[in-house]
């Protein structure tokens, strides 16, 4: 009886014309929802280039992590001109770089961006804007012996060339990542003078302090933040007795006015070995240790190299970005294991 009931009502005029309407909105609907469900949620994204962080202070370093949809071949990535160094984490298709934002980086809006060359020659450009905020600096007096400050022709042309064969070292990094995990703190003590700080020298404005200075006795042993290959050895006309020490993708740590070098140029060394002395040479006021970073070329907070997120699990078979963005594969010696 139902059935029937059923028949009469389905032939019924106006109900035939009620079911060609409802049948008639519900199919572009279905279409549509076909569609949703098969469109990619990153229409076109070969490639993705993301940082931990989209807001930052001068000092400060971020991690940039890039995702592809296939093999890379090449990176050209860039800040402020300068070439971001990455290694891969997970096969040829993720990618992970340190990206340091210079103490004299200007607040405002910038952008992170480059080229990547997937497997078979395809190139697809990628950006991530990020925020600098501003940030104030204390300031900070000092005396010092009066040559430190107005300086010679000699002391000119001498600085002149200290300064010209650092920067040309902070262009020539390892490709090899050398560390691994945290960095530590290369005394146990306190910090005297922070980064950033605005000197007057002498009543006279000089550079702003590009590291951190921790207070230790003279002969104090300085140990590797990390592990790495020492770069520099040199006694310098300002920082005094230095180490330099190339941890790899462009990131270097450097530790001032030593009384002793303990290390050569050439040498690895590991996190925690002694690599020179507390001291006071070059323009000190006394026995303390400078300690500073640079990270593709920028001048960064030491400290930022300490925090819990540069913690990892360290690899024994890594393929990384060279200088010039190539990509090659190598064993690297496990010389920042605690």
């Amino acid at each position: 009886m139902r059935s029937s009931r059923c028949c009469v009502l389905y032939n019924h005029p106006h109900c035939v014309i009620c079911l060609l309407r409802i049948f008639a909105w519900l199919i572009p609907l279905c279409l549509l929802q076909a569609s949703v469900l098969l469109t990619p949620a990153h229409p076109g994204a070969l490639a993705r280039l993301r940082l931990n962080k989209l807001k930052a202070y001068p000092g400060d370093v971020l991690r940039a992590d890039l995702k592809a949809s296939s093999a890379i071949e090449r990176l050209d990535i860039f800040l402020a001109g300068h070439r971001i160094m990455f290694r891969s984490t997970v096969g040829l298709e993720r990618w992970s770089g340190l990206v340091g934002i210079d103490l004299e980086t200007k607040p405002g809006e910038h952008t992170l961006k480059g080229t990547v060359t997937l497997a078979g020659g395809q190139t697809v450009g990628v950006e991530q804007d990020f925020r600098i905020l501003p940030k104030t600096f204390p300031v900070q007096r000092i005396r010092v012996d009066e040559k430190f400050v107005t300086l010679d022709r000699e002391a000119e042309r001498r600085v002149a060339e200290e300064t010209k064969k650092l920067q040309a070292t902070w262009k020539s990094s390892s490709p090899e990542r050398l560390w691994r995990g945290r960095f530590i703190l290369p005394v146990a003590s306190d910090m005297t003078t922070g980064f950033g700080r605005r000197r007057i020298v002498n009543n006279q404005a000089r550079s702003p302090h590009a590291g951190v200075d921790l207070k230790a006795g003279s002969g104090t042993p300085i140990r590797a933040s990390n592990g790495g290959r020492v770069v520099l050895a040199e006694d310098l006309f300002f920082s005094g007795k230095t180490v330099a020490v190339d941890h790899g993708l462009g990131l270097y740590t450097y530790y001032a006015h030593c009384s002793r070098m303990l290390v050569q140029p050439g040498e690895i060394v590991k996190r925690g070995q002694a690599i020179a002395e507390v001291g006071a040479t070059g323009r000190a006021t006394g026995p303390h240790l400078h300690w500073a970073c640079r990270l593709n070329e920028a001048r960064v907070n030491p400290l930022e190299l300490t925090k819990a997120w540069m913690s990892e699990e360290p690899g024994a078979v890594e393929r990384r970005g060279d200088s010039s963005g190539r990509i090659s594969e190598s064993f690297l010696p496990l010389t920042g294991d605690p």
